[in-house]
């Protein structure tokens, strides 16, 4: 064989090789979809803004409802309003995302637009909604997120990042967005800390009593918003505090109240007796 007819075979070999190779970093590639690539496939597009903003705002039960409050959670953050049909049609389908992955680091936030606590809480009870409410009174909150229309929903990842965002209303039980938030919460390991794994911290001396920071303050079954709602505290109910666990990148009491009622409730949302008067 001449030296040239050589070098043409090995020429086409490494070309064989190398096409070969490409081909398969190709496939093994689109097996791995991007988190934009899911969302994308459910009709999220992306955020105008990177850092989700942050908000305090009273919930519908008068508790304080806040991103960062909810930092480790992915969360799903809707600007809505009772008297907006495609909102009303939604919420059903919102609910059952809450239930399907409620608990494993993933909490639903429905940001009301411009109406009062006592009208969104008997549209939430008469709908059966068990996830918050935050009352956006002023729409200063649907403005710094840039809504101009409702519903608009904004999906935040546990560091406050804005992942993806819909415009319009959505059917969040449609198979192929359940599949994607499965798989989310699943990349995402469940934030939330189970139950069975509590992690007390004995080092800090706890506060003989703790009082809620504001009326309407939720008593959880278990260390997530979204667990059973025990209670809802006054501001001179007093709380004996029990422990401490950090989870999800906060901190949360357990405590027992007046009646003997043993619960818990963020750090954020309580303050030490021993500092009031």
């Amino acid at each position: 064989m001449s030296r040239t007819a050589e070098r043409f075979l090995v020429t086409l070999g490494a070309c064989v090789f190398s096409s070969t190779l490409s081909s398969a970093v190709w496939a093994q590639s689109k097996g791995r979809d991007t988190t934009d690539d899911l969302l994308k496939s459910i009709g999220l597009s992306k955020p105008a803004f990177t850092r989700a903003p942050d908000f305090n705002l009273k919930d519908a039960m008068g508790g304080i409802v806040s991103i960062s409050g909810n930092r480790g959670n992915l969360m799903l953050v809707n600007f809505w309003a009772t008297w907006c049909g495609p909102c009303r049609d939604e919420m059903p389908s919102m609910e059952q995302l809450s239930r399907s992955f409620g608990g494993q680091g993933f909490t639903v936030l429905a940001v009301n637009q411009r109406e009062g606590a006592g009208q969104v809480l008997r549209f939430m009870k008469t709908h059966g909604l068990n996830f918050r409410a935050p009352l956006d009174t002023d729409g200063r909150v649907a403005a710094a997120y840039r809504v101009y229309g409702i519903p608009a929903t904004y999906l935040i990842d546990g560091a406050g990042q804005a992942l993806g965002m819909k415009a319009g209303p959505r059917d969040w039980t449609d198979r192929e967005v359940m599949e994607v938030f499965r798989k989310l919460v699943s990349e995402r390991g469940g934030s939330a800390v189970p139950s069975s794994s509590i992690d007390f911290e004995p080092s800090a001396p706890l506060p003989k009593t703790l009082r809620a920071r504001s009326n309407g303050l939720l008593l959880h079954a278990q260390q997530d918003s979204q667990s059973e709602i025990l209670a809802r505290l006054e501001r001179s109910d007093d709380l004996a505090a029990l422990g401490k666990v950090s989870g999800a990148s906060e901190y949360w009491y357990m405590v027992r109240t007046k009646n003997g009622v043993v619960g818990w409730v963020r750090e954020t949302e309580v303050e030490s007796t021993s500092g009031r008067k």
